[in-house]
């Protein structure tokens, strides 16, 4: 029973608890993608089915995960079919715990909105928070609650990303903010000379018919 009801997977060269983190990456990247279309298809389609299905299914999904145990939860059960093939990345479980007990918090609020059918602005921030955390963990691989477990000074071994063992220097930070302004600049002076030049109506082209 212990081996079902469990939060991590033991593997002989660690002294603690780990999760794939290849496999908590695919399920963000899944999450993200349903909804992302669920969002859509409010705008899209006018009606609330597929939004509400997938806000039960993300509910249903962290309570697998942090009462059960992850590996049978769906979406990481998905991901770990499609990465089957993948070389495990193993990081440790505690901060992964951390960050999914927080979105196991966001759904018990979302519950709250669905039983109540309750409409607002909050349910849409809630839900664009959830998408803007799936996106940065699939794409990027940054859990922002696990770097939040770190910032409260808490010992970890093995980080996502390995964030607590590899740092970068200031100088370094600097040049790339500074790189990436120029290319800012470049993109917005861009903009603005194809909207002012292509794209007014004093330089569109005009075909008159015969």
């Amino acid at each position: 029973m212990s081996l079902f009801f469990n939060f991590g997977e033991t593997v002989s060269e660690f002294d603690f608890k780990v999760i794939n983190e290849r496999e908590a990456r695919a399920s963000a990247g899944i999450m993200f993608l349903l909804g992302l279309l669920s969002l859509f298809s409010v705008y899209q389609f006018r009606t609330l089915l597929w939004a509400e299905l997938f806000s039960i299914t993300f509910i249903f999904e962290f309570f697998v995960r942090m009462f059960i145990n992850p590996k049978y939860a769906p979406y990481m059960l998905l991901a770990s079919v499609i990465v089957a093939n993948q070389k495990p990345e193993w990081v440790e479980a505690k901060p992964k715990q951390f960050a999914w007990a927080l979105g196991m918090l966001l759904g018990v609020i979302m519950t709250y909105y669905l039983v109540f059918d309750i409409i607002s602005l909050t349910r849409l921030g809630i839900c664009i928070l959830c998408l803007a955390l799936l996106f940065l963990e699939s794409a990027f691989g940054i859990c922002l609650g696990c770097l939040l477990y770190h910032q409260l000074n808490i010992r970890l071994s093995r980080c996502p990303g390995g964030v607590c063992e590899f740092g970068v220097s200031r100088r370094e930070i600097k040049y790339r903010y500074v790189v990436l302004s120029l290319f800012a600049t470049l993109f917005i002076l861009t903009y603005l000379g194809l909207q002012e030049y292509k794209y007014t109506p004093l330089h569109k082209v005009v075909i008159i018919e015969g």
